[in-house]
Order: C-alpha cells, then sequence, then structure tokens
C-alpha cells in the first residue's frame, strides 16, 4: 500500500543519511491556540487519519473517525504530539470464508484430509469453535481506541512530516513504529493461521490427555462466559488521554484499587473481568490475595501462575489463536490486558493502568508478548 511503502522509504533514507549534517531547525515560539499552533495541530491529524485509513482499507469501512492531541509541545524547532484516535469500523468481508484467516484454517484442514493425518476430527472441532466466534464479527461495526506519537521539525514556520518519527502506543509503555499498526498481508494472516491451528490441535489433545490421567474433578463443573468477561471489562474502564492515565470514576466501587505508584491495578482488573465470566473464587484466588493483584511476571504465584500452572483453567497460545475473554502478559515489564476482541485482522484489548478502552494490538514481536486463552472444557 502506498502509504506504507513511504514511511518504508523514508525509514531506509534516514538510515543511510544519518551521518550526513542537515540543516538546523530554527526554533518557533507558539503561543497557546495560536493560528500557527492550530496549523500545526490540523497538519498532524490529517497526517494520522490519513495513515489509518490507509492501513486499513484493505479489510475494513471505517464509519467514523475522531482525531485529537495532548501533549502538546513545540521546543528547539521541534514539534511533538500525541494523536488520540477513536474510530468505527465493519470488515469488508461478508461473510467468514471470505476472511484470509479462515481461508488459512480451511487450507490447513485440507492438507490433513489429502494426507490422512491423524486429528482431523480435532482440526475441524477447532475450526468451527473459530468460526462461530469469527461470525460475530461479521456485518457488525465496531468501536476502537489508539494512540500515534508524531515528532516533526519545523524549518520555515513549516512542519516537516515527510521526515517526521511517527509511532503507535502498543499495550502499556511500548512505543513502537507507526508501521506495525498496518494489519499484515493476507498472505501472512492465511500462514499465521495454518500454525496457529497446528498449535490448537496439539494443545487440546495434551489437555485432553492431562485430564483424563488426572484426579482432579472434570471440568464441565465451571463454566466460563468469555462474553460476559469481556462485556465487564469494556464496561469498567475507559480511554484516558491525560497525562494520569487512569479515571477511577470509570472503575467498579465494589472492589479495593490500586493506584499507588502511578498505578498498578491491571492484574486487579483483569481478575475481576475473568471472575465476571465465572471462573470461581477460591482460598487462594480471591480479592486482594497475590494471585489476584499481581501479574505474576515479577513474583511467584501470581495471576498467570494461578491461572495456568496451578489450576489449568487458560492455557499459552498464539495472538490469532486468542479470542475475546483471554489475556496478554508483558514479558518484559509486568503488565496484563484483557483481550475484549480478535476478529481475524486485528486484536482489540482493555486494561487498567494505563487505562484502555478497545485498543489495537498490534503486530509487533511475539517474544515480547504471551497469550492466554481458556480451555475448551471450560466453553
Amino acid at each position: 500500500m502506498r502509504f506504507k511503502k513511504v514511511l518504508s522509504a523514508i525509514v531506509v533514507v534516514l538510515s543511510l543519511t544519518s551521518s550526513v549534517a542537515f540543516a538546523q531547525p530554527e526554533t518557533v515560539t507558539v503561543s497557546q491556540d495560536s493560528p500557527e499552533q492550530q496549523q500545526y495541530q490540523a497538519a498532524v491529524k490529517s497526517y494520522v487519519e490519513n495513515f489509518v485509513k490507509d492501513a486499513y482499507a484493505p479489510y475494513y469501512v471505517i464509519n467514523s473517525i475522531q482525531l485529537s492531541t495532548s501533549d502538546f509541545t513545540i521546543d528547539q524547532g521541534k514539534l511533538t504530539t500525541k494523536v488520540n484516535v477513536s474510530l468505527n469500523k465493519t470488515l469488508k468481508a461478508k461473510s467468514v470464508n471470505e476472511l484470509p484467516y479462515v481461508k488459512g484454517l480451511n487450507s490447513k484442514l485440507n492438507s490433513l484430509k489429502l494426507s490422512r493425518a491423524a486429528y482431523v476430527n480435532d482440526a475441524e472441532q477447532v475450526i468451527n469453535d473459530k468460526i462461530q466466534d469469527l461470525e460475530q464479527y461479521i456485518g457488525t461495526s465496531t468501536d476502537q481506541n489508539d494512540s500515534f506519537r508524531v515528532t516533526a521539525d519545523i524549518i520555515d514556520n513549516q512542519l516537516d512530516l515527510n521526515n517526521a518519527k511517527f509511532e503507535f502506543l502498543n499495550g502499556l509503555v511500548e512505543w513502537i513504529p507507526a508501521t506495525y499498526f498496518i494489519p499484515e498481508s493476507e498472505t501472512a494472516i492465511a500462514k499465521n493461521a495454518e500454525a496457529d491451528l497446528a498449535n490448537d490441535i496439539t494443545v487440546n489433545r495434551n489437555y485432553a490427555v492431562k485430564q483424563e490421567a488426572s484426579a482432579i474433578q472434570p471440568l464441565a463443573t465451571v463454566k466460563y462466559d468469555r462474553l460476559a468477561a469481556r462485556d465487564y471489562a469494556n464496561k469498567y474502564t475507559s480511554e484516558v488521554t491525560s497525562s494520569l492515565g487512569y479515571d477511577t470514576s470509570k472503575w467498579n466501587p465494589n472492589y479495593a484499587w490500586h493506584t499507588e505508584s502511578g498505578g498498578v491495578d491491571c492484574a486487579n482488573y483483569v481478575s475481576q473481568a475473568i471472575y465476571a465470566g465465572g471462573i470461581p473464587k477460591d482460598s487462594t484466588w480471591k480479592p486482594e490475595s497475590t494471585a489476584w493483584v499481581n501479574t505474576g511476571r515479577n513474583i511467584s504465584n501470581g495471576l498467570k501462575q494461578y491461572m495456568v500452572d496451578t489450576k489449568g483453567y487458560f492455557y499459552k497460545t498464539t495472538k490469532g489463536g486468542t479470542s475475546a475473554g483471554g489475556f496478554i502478559s508483558a514479558v518484559n515489564y509486568s503488565h496484563v490486558m484483557f483481550i475484549v476482541a480478535n476478529d481475524g485482522v486485528t486484536m482489540l484489548f482493555s486494561a487498567h493502568t494505563n487505562d484502555r478502552l478497545k485498543a489495537s494490538f498490534a503486530n509487533f514481536s511475539s517474544s515480547s508478548y504471551e497469550f492466554y486463552y481458556v480451555n475448551s472444557s471450560y466453553l
């Protein structure tokens, strides 16, 4: 797509010319709400809007889009601003079979059938479950909120957006190149689906064997309503663009809030959503316990250890293999986010501190994040 090629070209040019001395931009002092500032803000918003529309054009109809700026500064001839985007979109696909992810699943299934491989029935079950989940997104509009950051020089009173540093906020603190916001190609999505199917078959069969050999009470006694968990997650957070990063007026007052050290409420919030979905409390996992309020990334016996290692309610999977009701865990820092949508093209999450509501999770290194989804026995 044109915009992506332009950004790639800019990156290449900058990398090749990093040692070349450029003319120093003049320092521009702009008063609050001055015509110059308004002009710069309008230019930046237009720049981001065009990028988002171009990025989503292959897969979505954008029904509406609103943009605002925050953290706007001009210093020593350099403008930096955060651009907050709220949009409503609908998949262009008229049926699930038009989605590249489903095409990949069916392609892998056909290969298994032709080779008369074992576990064809398991593959069909995984695909049926995934198709049932994806059907809810066909013909349905979805809200989404994202944040970008633009840093650009002002030269001769003109904003140099051609050489701007353009970033996307992924998760809590990851400002990554904005190109990662662009959905993968149909071919890449289809190949990911093939790999996801093989992974899910292995996970499901291993889990079934483990349960057959276990003395643990049958899993059917616990049922997880992942959509109820999703609705809870979306109800009790918001998209905050201020420097504080959270709004406790949107949080559930029936639980303790953790705002110490700038906000550490992420696991507390994810636990609440999982509980709203039907996973029962016990003496280990309950409000204010370590398993409830800690991610498990920087301490043992946290949320991940309880849900995955101790109880086996959730299992580690892939980004494509995770649907609404699962959660994301950052590897390089202690943070968890709740997955509220995954339409086969874009994953959305909601979170606490910083608060996020239906924010997209970009294509990014899988080694930086882990994805967890509920075992099928609980659905």
